[in-house]
């Protein structure tokens, strides 16, 4: 099994490149984190935790049923480390990923038991901000992601 640092939640990494213009999207504060809506496979919008050092985008199992996320649920695994302790985690895709008009195609998600974080729908990680130049404007409450 491959190990996957996810970066403490409580202790999020909110640096990025420059971003070009492009799309900016609000961001919610929550706690010490930053929240932004995001649509998977037009099927599922949720809120999800912004987590610059997080390798995935994780989503729980019914979040990913909900999605229609394809492949590999019972293939790839990894163990994810959060600030919680290690958990376990399968490969999926998602074929498309939606942060305002900023779109990523054939996106991995690591898809966990329950929650990734409570009270929220997942976690937005590098699997898709690494498709983007971002920055995290966090005084003006948002997410510029551009090409």
């Amino acid at each position: 099994m491959r190990r996957v640092a996810l970066a403490a939640l409580a202790a999020l990494m909110l640096a990025g490149v420059p971003a070009a213009a492009g799309t900016a999207v609000p961001l919610e504060g929550r706690g010490g984190g930053l929240v932004v809506e995001v649509s998977l496979n037009r099927r599922f919008t949720g809120r999800f935790l912004l987590d610059t050092g997080a390798a995935y985008c994780v989503v729980s199992k019914r979040t990913a049923r909900r999605a229609s996320l394809r492949g590999r649920l019972g293939g790839d695994r990894v163990r994810l480390i959060t600030a919680a302790g290690p958990i376990d985690a399968v490969l999926a895709e998602a074929r498309r990923v939606a942060v305002g008009r900023a779109v990523a195609r054939d996106v991995t998600v690591a898809v966990v038991d329950r929650e990734p974080v409570p009270g929220l729908d997942g976690v937005l990680g590098l699997s898709f901000l690494e498709r983007f130049t971002y920055t995290v404007d966090r005084s003006g409450g948002v997410l510029r992601l551009g090409r």
